[in-house]
């Protein structure tokens, strides 16, 4: 493992260091690739919101909600340029989303995208009776993949729950 980064990360019960870190795996592409472990955080847009009002199905609301923010070092790392496909996973699931470069500066070992269907994947579904998930400082790994990201949020859902019934 390589650079460690250490954060504390407070929340409503407990607080932790978490270590985030690039770690070299066997890709099912051929050669040594890497996958990035990260802090997931996830928050209102103003692009997600006015393609909420279009419709979850439409194309502004997949191309707000699909892009997963990342440090332009941390894609270094594992080697995933500019509007290629990352699996971003853990306990909860794993979603195809398209990496970019944060809009807004983003420390090494944190990941952002827009609350909706494409994060909705990897959040927690217990909300400690309040009625909503935790939706920050979620540990996902990351790697780069050949996969296509779903067509909007329809066909994420069926891809994604449809198919376990």
């Amino acid at each position: 493992m390589e650079n460690f980064i250490y954060y504390w990360c407070v929340t409503y019960t407990q607080c932790s260091i978490y270590t985030i870190s690039a770690i070299n795996y066997n890709s099912p592409h051929g050669g040594n690739m890497k996958k990035l472990e990260a802090l997931f955080l996830t928050g209102r847009t103003v692009w997600q919101g006015e393609g909420m009002e279009s419709g979850k199905e439409g194309e502004l609301y997949t191309k707000a909600c699909c892009m997963l923010e990342m440090n332009p070092e941390d894609m270094k790392k594992i080697h995933v340029n500019e509007n290629e496909s990352v699996l971003v996973y853990n306990d909860y699931g794993k979603v195809v989303m398209k990496a970019v470069k944060a809009k807004e500066e983003l420390p090494e070992g944190m990941v952002y995208a827009a609350y909706g269907s494409w994060a909705n994947v990897v959040v927690c579904p217990d909300t400690n009776s309040t009625g909503m998930p935790y939706l920050k400082a979620i540990k996902v790994t990351i790697k780069p993949v050949t996969q296509e990201l779903a067509n909007n949020s329809l066909d994420l859902v069926e891809k994604t729950y449809m198919s376990k019934i």
